[in-house]
């Protein structure tokens, strides 16, 4: 006989409701709520535990859980059936002689052909609650080819599906929607288009996390990140680093900087990835958003808290990801301790990883150099021992393949260059103020050789700020060759490097305010020294 079949029984031992077996009190076995919770005004929470030693709310969870992953089973499989639209997403590329890139010549999906123009938008288009499908393709179409020069890291196939299927609509985060159509807008070069540009803008700053869905959170810090680098296309940092703040929250948060002691230590946490391009993704998510705070946060102090805590090893190519391979740390390393005590440019892992390396010796040399006027103390010496190991580890440009690839040859060489000046800048010793010039001279030559910029529309957010180190640099050291009465010929090839810093500079502006307004700086200073 069931111990809750008849009140008037007397109860089997342990049989009680929760409640009353806290309170120690005796229970009347009622079901489905004793009488005494009734009369304390909480019978809804009166709960019995069963013969498996579960309540009813756990066994309904339980049920509710089992649904939830048969529907994800079922919706993956629907996935698979629909046809991957055809928008070119160029991968990050790889390296040479990188084991792990299992595709050298990796896209996320096939090319389609040029964008053809548009000769009429359905009307109020703007204003509808879906986006019509074309102009949703089009705007993707505008975004996708340059996605990677602006922090895009989520796998290119797996997102179209969930754009352009119907089945598969709801589970993509609006907020990600809006930044991306944002983007679309911005790019698109259409009048009509960019009429809406700011509408656009505000729904995409106008974040909903107040539901979040777990599957939602690498879309939302995707959604971040793309903001991040579109507020310092319009040299608006104050904004970017807000939508930095909040995608680095979310990472914190949802613990994706220790992700290798699998340990739910945080309140919020996500679900076991589905596959190896659902945890790579997680991977990109956190390397991407610590390469940005590296790069752009200001502070003079590093980040020890965040650093001596990630355990998530640095990340592979997206194609190492499609062939079931994804980065392990079975021993719990500390991956960025690990990595600041024994620097090393490893092929194994990547472009991404490589950016994340050198942003990290970037801003340790910030850091140390910060107001240092003495000589380099033994950690410091240490420090640019290993950075310009270093420098002389990072592979030649032809081991990066492909032309968005080789743009991240050029900002990871000239974040390891603009970190020496760093290191050295404010001390004031002529073997300091020596190592400065040539490494502005080494960074301008470095652009010189780079014979894929006139090719490129569009470069990382961040080398608007370093390409105007490097000048002031430069510009500095003209000064002071003027200051000293030398000849024009001593300086000149300062005056060479300087100009073709510039160059690249102005290659951008046109589409890039921050590196616009920079030049403007630059203007200034170069009418103080004569140089037209």
């Amino acid at each position: 006989m069931s111990a809750f079949s008849a009140a008037t029984h007397q109860l089997a031992k342990g049989t009680a409701c929760i409640d009353c077996r806290r309170r120690k009190v005796k229970c009347g076995g009622e079901f489905p709520s004793c009488k005494r919770c009734v009369r304390g005004g909480y019978g809804l929470d009166c709960q019995y535990v069963d013969e498996r030693g579960k309540t009813g709310v756990q066994l309904l969870e339980a049920s509710v859980t089992k649904l939830e992953t048969r529907l994800a089973e079922l919706q993956i499989l629907a996935a698979k059936k629909q046809q991957v639209l055809e928008i070119y997403v160029p991968g990050r590329g790889g390296l040479r002689q990188n084991a792990f890139d299992l595709n050298p010549m990796f896209r996320l999906v096939p090319p389609r052909h040029a964008i053809r123009p548009v000769t009429s938008l359905p009307d109020g288009w703007w204003e509808r609650v879906g986006m019509p499908l074309e102009i949703a393709r089009l705007l993707m179409d505008y975004f996708a080819p340059y996605a990677f020069q602006f922090g895009f890291f989520m796998h290119g196939p797996r997102l179209c599906q969930l754009m352009f299927s119907q089945s598969n609509f709801c589970l993509l985060s609006p907020n990600l929607l809006n930044v991306i159509y944002l983007w679309g807008i911005h790019l698109s070069g259409d009048e009509r288009l960019l009429a809406h540009e700011p509408l656009f803008l505000t729904r995409a700053v106008t974040f909903d996390l107040s539901g979040q869905q777990p599957r939602h959170v690498v879309h939302n810090i995707q959604a971040e990140i793309l903001l991040v680098a579109y507020f310092l296309r319009l040299g608006n940092v104050n904004s970017a680093m807000h939508r930095l703040n909040s995608a680095l929250s979310l990472c914190i948060s949802y613990g994706l900087h220790t992700q290798a002691s699998n340990r739910p230590n945080t309140a919020l946490h996500l679900p076991p990835p589905r596959d190896s391009i659902d945890q790579g993704e997680r991977i990109d998510a956190f390397w991407t958003t610590f390469l940005f705070y590296k790069a752009l946060d200001m502070k003079n102090m590093i980040s020890l808290i965040m650093d001596e805590s990630i355990d998530t090893p640095f990340p592979f190519e997206m194609s190492a990801y499609e062939g079931g391979i994804v980065p392990s740390n079975l021993d719990g390393i500390r991956t960025l301790k690990n990595f600041v005590n024994a620097p090393g440019a490893d092929l194994s892992h990547g472009a991404l990883a490589l950016t994340a390396k050198a942003a990290t010796l970037f801003e340790r040399a910030r850091c140390y150099g910060k107001n240092r006027q003495s000589v380099l103390y033994p950690d410091e010496q240490k420090f640019e021992e290993d950075l310009l190991f270093f420098i002389d580890s990072v592979p030649p440009l032809s081991q990066f393949i492909g032309p968005y690839t080789k743009c991240t040859w050029i900002t990871v060489v000239t974040l390891l260059q603009v970190a020496v000046i760093h290191l050295h800048g404010s001390r004031k010793y002529n073997a300091s103020n020596r190592k400065c010039l040539d490494a502005a001279q080494m960074a301008a030559n470095l652009i010189a050789s780079f014979n894929h910029l006139n090719n490129v529309q569009y470069i990382h957010p961040i080398m608007a700020s370093l390409w105007f180190t490097i000048c002031e640099t430069l510009i500095a050291g003209i000064r002071e060759s003027q200051n000293m009465n030398l000849t024009v010929a001593s300086n000149e090839h300062l005056v060479q490097s300087l100009v073709t810093v510039v160059h690249a500079m102005e290659t951008f502006s046109c589409n890039c305010y921050e590196m616009k307004a920079h030049l403007v700086r630059l203007n200034g200073m170069l009418h103080r020294i004569y140089i037209t």
